[in-house]
């Protein structure tokens, strides 16, 4: 059974004595649009499509629409027939992986109902060389990308990149690895711990060679596109070295090669994005000079104007809600406070909030009191980028699941003059925290 996590002492030995040749490797590699990989020209068929006036689309996650795909996958490198019906464009690894990229790197943004290009993310991206751009197409998979963007269904622990990348290449031996009839569906799949998406990328990068399952898709729950099996190319084997080394330090390995237990995994640890690879490739990449620096988005002044809805679960069903006005200087802890006392619910108990920013990307944000992070204390309501329109999913009480949705209606103009959050509209009255008779 193929299984990710926990590399054994013997697979880090093995890649130990590749660092010579993987070195050399790097060194001699030069990248250009078409080596390795086809990855910047697909992200370029994909720039071109969206165009300076932008895509039409009906979806609420901006993605590329339904009519749009089968032109867009005859002219990407890897071209796919898909036996869908009706496909999506999660049903199309080779653009939903670019999509996804494109989409957390903020060079694609949904506005409304339309899919634009940002201009001054535009202009970065094309100030970079093909080598500094391959590097930061790698780390927005590694550091940001996320099965969320696609509409999938958001969850609190959700894999990135950086938690199953490293892992899966690192288990791939120089001939091939085959997936069995239940395992493909399981881990290659938009809901597993390597979504389609996610392994297909690894081949537009050019560090893996996949097959496709020709049968079977059906017979253990797969749809569409599957793979067979996978192997590694030499480009692969030299940039999964430099993950590891990577993610050895990250981790502190001991000599005996097992990670120290008292130090924390990189999936939680803050403070790591574009640049972070940077110091294990450049000393054999010397034509990576550039970090692709996104501005430090802009703080929202004005009062935050949200609709507070009680869910159906608590006999809700919409008719029962609180209006908030929230000045930006609260934090999201703040803010829970203010919706508790707004439906006469003590807080007693652990919650959490969840949304998807500007960028499609799943935001979770725990109480203060929570072993996970971050917390509702290390964000203001300013800096959420939630836009207006959006919602926030906000549990409290993971026993009785108390859950509401919490609505951004709107941003008042200029500085808010409010001090604490304030009830301004309200409909319903919530059910009692505990009935009668429950202790």
């Amino acid at each position: 059974m193929f299984s990710l996590f926990d590399l054994d002492n013997r697979t880090i030995k093995r890649w130990n004595g590749l660092a010579a040749g993987c070195q050399r490797r790097l060194g001699e590699t030069r990248i250009v649009y078409g080596n390795p990989g086809t990855i910047l020209n697909d992200v370029r068929v994909m720039l071109e499509a969206v165009g300076p006036d932008g895509m039409a689309t009906q979806s609420h996650n901006g993605c590329v629409p339904s009519d749009r795909l089968a032109g867009l996958n005859a002219k990407v490198g890897h071209p796919l027939e898909i036996p869908l019906k009706r496909p999506l464009l999660r049903d199309y690894p080779n653009l939903a992986g670019v999509f996804v990229l494109l989409r957390v790197m903020g060079l694609l943004v949904a506005e409304r109902n339309r899919l634009v290009l940002s201009p001054p993310v535009m202009g970065l991206w094309t100030s970079l060389n093909p080598t500094e751009q391959y590097f930061t197409l790698l780390e927005a998979l590694m550091f940001h990308a996320g099965s969320s963007v696609l509409g999938q269904v958001r969850t609190r622990n959700e894999f990135t990149g950086l938690e199953c990348v490293h892992s899966f290449l690192a288990r791939l031996n120089p001939q091939s690895l085959a997936f069995g009839g239940s395992e493909t569906p399981y881990l290659l799949r938009p809901g597993g711990y390597i979504p389609e998406w996610m392994s297909f990328l690894l081949q537009q990068f050019g560090l893996i060679d996949l097959r496709a399952q020709p049968q079977g898709r059906r017979a253990y729950g797969g749809r569409g596109w599957l793979a067979e099996n996978a192997r590694l190319t030499p480009w692969g084997v030299a940039v999964t070295w430099a993950l590891l080394e990577f993610w050895k330090q990250r981790h502190k390995l001991n000599k005996d090669g097992n990670s120290d237990p008292d130090q924390p995994g990189p999936g939680g640890e803050p403070g790591l994005g574009f640049g972070s690879l940077k110091p294990f490739f450049q000393t054999h990449v010397p034509e990576w000079r550039r970090v692709f620096a996104l501005s430090k988005p802009a703080f929202h002044t004005g009062t935050h104007v949200f609709k507070v809805t009680l869910g159906r679960w608590q006999g809700g069903a919409g008719g029962i809600w609180r209006r908030l006005a929230v000045p930006p200087g609260c934090d999201l802890d703040s803010l829970a406070g203010a919706i508790l006392k707004a439906f006469k619910l003590d807080d007693d108990h652990l919650y959490d909030f969840q949304y998807r920013d500007k960028n499609g990307r799943t935001r979770n944000y725990e109480h203060p009191s929570s072993d996970d992070g971050p917390t509702t204390t290390e964000i203001l309501i300013g800096e959420l980028e939630l836009p207006p329109g959006e919602t926030m999913r906000f549990i409290f009480d993971y026993g009785d699941h108390w859950e509401f949705k919490v609505r951004l209606e709107r941003i008042e103009d200029g500085t808010s003059r409010l001090r604490v959050p304030k009830v301004i509209e309200s409909a319903g009255k919530p059910p009692p925290q505990y009935p009668p008779g429950e202790w």
